[in-house]
C-alpha cells in the first residue's frame, strides 16, 4: 500500500525520528497497517517490489538499519547497497538518504547508519545521477578535499556561497560545518585555474562583494601573490577591482609586502598591454618606415620596465581617436589632443610613481619628456581635459631623443637619477634590442655602443636638438599668445 505523504522539508528532517514518525502516523487516519520492520523492506527489494514500499517504512527502515546491521553485520554493507541502487530511480528516498549522508558526514553520524553511509558510492557514482548537482555536492562532502571541491562546484555552477547555498537549502542540510568554511577557499580554487575565463573571473568578483573582510583580506593577498601578472592582465577588470578596493586605502595596509609588489605589477601589465594594443593599432596607419622602426622600439623599450608603470592616459589627435577609440576597452583614460598646428602624432603619459612620462609617438620631434610627479604635473598630465601637443611640450620636464642608440642612452639616465626608474626585476636582456647590445645589468646597465656609434649618435642628437628646441620655442609662443600657463 502507499500512501502520499509530504516531502521532508528542512524544518521537517531536521525534527527528531519519532517527531516524524508521529506526523507520518497521523497522516494515516484510521487505516490498518503492519508496522514496518528492515527485513520486509529488504524482501521487498529483492523481489523487485521496492515500488510497493511505503514512505513510513523507508523512514523506519533508514532509522533503524544501524541497530539491525549489529545482528547481522555479514550482510549490512551488502543491504545497504541494495537500498542505494533503489535510491537512484527514486526521488524521494534519495533525497532522505542524501540529506542524513550530509548529516552524517557533518559530523552528525547518528543520522544514518555506517554501512549506509560507507555504501554510498553506489549511488553518486551511478551515470544516472552523478551529473545533479546534489549529488556532487555529496561526492566533494565526503572526499578528504570537500573544501576546495566546493569551491570548485560553486565556480563551475557560476553560483556565490550565498546563491549556491540558496539553491540547495531544501536539498541538503547547509548548516553542516563545511558549508562554513569554503569560502575562504574560492581565491586558493582560482588561483589553480591554468586559464580563468571571463565568467570566472566575474564569479570571483561576486564572491569577493560577499565576503566579510577579513575573508577578503586574506583571500586577495593569496590572490596576488598566486595569479601571474601576465593572467592579471588579461582581465583588466579583475585587477581594476583590486585597484579600487585596496590601493591607496586603509585596506592597502592589511596586504602583505609581497601582495603590494605584485598589485603593482598586475597594474603594470595591465597598463602596458593598453599601450601595446595601441601601438598595435597606429601601425598600419603609419606610412614612414622610419617612424614605424621608432614606435615598434618604443614599444619595446616600455615592456622592460612594465611593472612599475601605474597609471596610463592616451591622448590622440581626431582622426586616431575616431577610428581608435572602439577598439581600445573599456574604462581606459583617452581623450582627443586639442588642434594646435602641430605634426600629427599620439601622445602617452606614464605614471612611474616618481616620475611622469610623455612620449610622443612621430612627428619631427617624437620625443620622450620626463616630468617630476608633483601636484601640478598630475593634474595637467592626467587631468586636464583639453590638452594639445604643444601645451604639453610647453610644460618643459626633460627632453629625450629618439636618434641612434637612445635606448642605451634613455637607461642611463633613468638609472642614474635619484628616485630610478628600474627595469623589471629579473631583467637579463632587454626587450626589443638585439642580444649583444640588450644584456643587462643593473648597475652598469646596457652595454656602451662602440665609439663610432657614439660619434654618429652624438652628430644625429645635435641636428634633432636644432629641432625640438624650434618646437619648444613654437609650444612657448602658442600658450602664451593664447593665455596659457607655462610649465
Amino acid at each position: 500500500m502507499n500512501f502520499n505523504f509530504p516531502q521532508p522539508s528542512s524544518s521537517i528532517t531536521s525534527k527528531s525520528i519519532p517527531e516524524q514518525f508521529i506526523e507520518l502516523a497521523n497522516q494515516l487516519l484510521d487505516r490498518e497497517i503492519a508496522l514496518p520492520t528492515v527485513d520486509r523492506v529488504l524482501e521487498a527489494i529483492k523481489q523487485n517490489k521496492a515500488h510497493e514500499v511505503t514512505k513510513l517504512e523507508w523512514i523506519y527502515c533508514i532509522h533503524a538499519k544501524e541497530k539491525w546491521d549489529e545482528e547481522n553485520s555479514h550482510i549490512s554493507r551488502e543491504t545497504s547497497g541494495l537500498i542505494w541502487k533503489v535510491a537512484i530511480d527514486n526521488e524521494w528516498l534519495r533525497h532522505q538518504l542524501l540529506w542524513r549522508l550530509a548529516l552524517y558526514y557533518g559530523n552528525n553520524q547518528n543520522e544514518l547508519a555506517k554501512s549506509l553511509a560507507k555504501t554510498c558510492e553506489i549511488l553518486i557514482n551511478s551515470p544516472s545521477v552523478n551529473h545533479l548537482l546534489i549529488v556532487k555536492i555529496i561526492q566533494a562532502v565526503i572526499s578528504n578535499d570537500c573544501i576546495l571541491k566546493l569551491a570548485k562546484i560553486a565556480c563551475e555552477q557560476n553560483l556565490t556561497r550565498k546563491e549556491l547555498l540558496n539553491k540547495i537549502q531544501n536539498e541538503l542540510p547547509i548548516w553542516i560545518p563545511q558549508f562554513d568554511k569554503f569560502t575562504e577557499y574560492i581565491s586558493p580554487y582560482f588561483c589553480i585555474i591554468t586559464s580563468p575565463n571571463q565568467q570566472q573571473v566575474n564569479w570571483l568578483l561576486r564572491c569577493f562583494d560577499q565576503m566579510s573582510e577579513e575573508i577578503q583580506v586574506k583571500a586577495i593577498n593569496h590572490l596576488l601573490v598566486n595569479v601571474s601578472k601576465e593572467v592579471a592582465s588579461s582581465h583588466p577588470q579583475l585587477v581594476e577591482w583590486v585597484r579600487n578596493n585596496y590601493r591607496n586605502n586603509q585596506k592597502w595596509n592589511r596586504l602583505s609586502e609581497k601582495a603590494k609588489e605584485k598589485l603593482r605589477e598586475w597594474i603594470g601589465a595591465v597598463n602596458y598591454a593598453d599601450f601595446q594594443h595601441l601601438v598595435n593599432l597606429i601601425l598600419p596607419n603609419i606610412s614612414v618606415e622610419k617612424e614605424q622602426r621608432q614606435l615598434k622600439a618604443r614599444q619595446g623599450f616600455w615592456e622592460n620596465y612594465s611593472n612599475s608603470l601605474q597609471q596610463l592616459r592616451i591622448l590622440l589627435p581626431q582622426n586616431s581617436y575616431n577610428v581608435i577609440k572602439n577598439k581600445l576597452r573599456e574604462n581606459i583614460q583617452i581623450d582627443k589632443l586639442q588642434e594646435d598646428g602641430s605634426e600629427t602624432t599620439e601622445v602617452c603619459i606614464f605614471d612611474f610613481g616618481e616620475w611622469l612620462v610623455a612620449e610622443f609617438f612621430r612627428g619631427k620631434g617624437s620625443e620622450t619628456r620626463l616630468f617630476t610627479n608633483n601636484d601640478k604635473n598630475k593634474e595637467m598630465l592626467f587631468y586636464k581635459p583639453e590638452l594639445s601637443v604643444k601645451r604639453i611640450r610647453a610644460l618643459g620636464g626633460e627632453v629625450h631623443d629618439h636618434v641612434l642608440c637612445w635606448q642605451w642612452n634613455c637607461e642611463k639616465s633613468l638609472r642614474q637619477r635619484q628616485n630610478k626608474i628600474s627595469p623589471n626585476e629579473g631583467t637579463q636582456y632587454f626587450i626589443g634590442l638585439r642580444q649583444q647590445y640588450g644584456k643587462y645589468d643593473f648597475h652598469s646597465g646596457l652595454p656602451n655602443p662602440s665609439l663610432s656609434k657614439q660619434q654618429e649618435r652624438e652628430s644625429q642628437f645635435n641636428n634633432w636638438r636644432k629641432t625640438i628646441s624650434q618646437l619648444e620655442k613654437e609650444a612657448k609662443d602658442y600658450c602664451n599668445s593664447n593665455g596659457f600657463t607655462l610649465g
